[in-house]
């Protein structure tokens, strides 16, 4: 499902097959589809209106939302929720910021969702071994970094770029998987630099994976933001955060 959701190619019928055949995963979708986070005032009731009603890249994104989602159920370790409501704020704010960078809004959304892809494969196939790290208050992100390849001679963004390259990603989603920690101008317009900020304004919104010492508040972040006289990005942060985790709670009550 991922590999089908990820690629700009695919078809309404392939995603509506592949729904179908799962139907616990259609009517996650649906509830979702039907929340607070779409905000839609006719109720959806089965799948073909939902593509029809949000429109393909979004329910592409909302699809996307629910199979990564369904990842929550395997995690013994209990730290698979910081790393989804990081993901999924992730997710937002790239959208949220996406004219700035003039990228569209879906393929924000998508690549912010999958860019920790990486730290969730390795947290469901080495959750005990990986679990303390994730609970360290670390420095910097290097440090976090050089504890992953110290335990598994890889780091969560190497995992990242391996896993998506091996299920197909679009290269542009890869390179945010496996750089988005990378030293990126924020301004840059380009989906790395805004998953890597999008990441960063997670983290200072009070969304994180894991937690740092040192790291750049929401009010630096925003400076660094791209911006003419005619496409300036108002930032008010308690009401950004607010509303980001209004939108998380109403994807997490399905």
């Amino acid at each position: 499902m991922l590999k089908l959701l990820a690629n700009d190619q695919a078809e309404v019928q392939g995603i509506a097959e592949l729904l179908r055949s799962d139907p616990a995963l259609s009517a996650q979708l649906l509830t979702v589809a039907n929340s607070a986070l779409y905000g839609n005032s006719h109720a959806i009731d089965n799948l073909g209106r939902a593509i029809l009603v949000l429109g393909f890249d979004r329910a592409r994104s909302l699809t996307l939302t629910v199979a990564l989602k369904s990842l929550l159920g395997r995690d013994a370790t209990q730290l698979m929720p910081a790393c989804w409501q990081h993901s999924m704020a992730t997710a937002l704010l790239a959208e949220e910021l996406a004219p700035l960078y003039e990228i569209t809004k879906d393929r924000a959304y998508t690549a912010g969702l999958l860019h920790d892809v990486g730290r969730l494969g390795l947290l469901m196939s080495y959750g005990e071994r990986y679990a303390p790290l994730l609970r360290t208050v670390h420095n910097s992100v290097s440090d976090c970094l050089r504890g992953e390849r110290d335990l598994f001679q890889m780091d969560h963004c190497q995992a990242g770029l391996w896993l998506a390259q091996r299920w197909g990603f679009p290269p542009e989603y890869s390179r945010v998987a496996g750089c988005h920690h990378d030293e990126v101008p924020a301004a840059n317009p380009d989906l790395t630099s805004l998953g890597h900020t999008a990441c960063l304004l997670a983290d200072a919104l009070g969304f994180p994976a894991v937690s740092f010492a040192q790291a750049p508040c929401a009010a630096e972040i925003v400076q660094r933001l791209p911006a003419t006289p005619w496409n300036r990005y108002a930032f008010n942060e308690e009401e950004l955060t607010s509303r980001i985790a209004q939108q998380i709670a109403s994807v997490e009550t399905v």
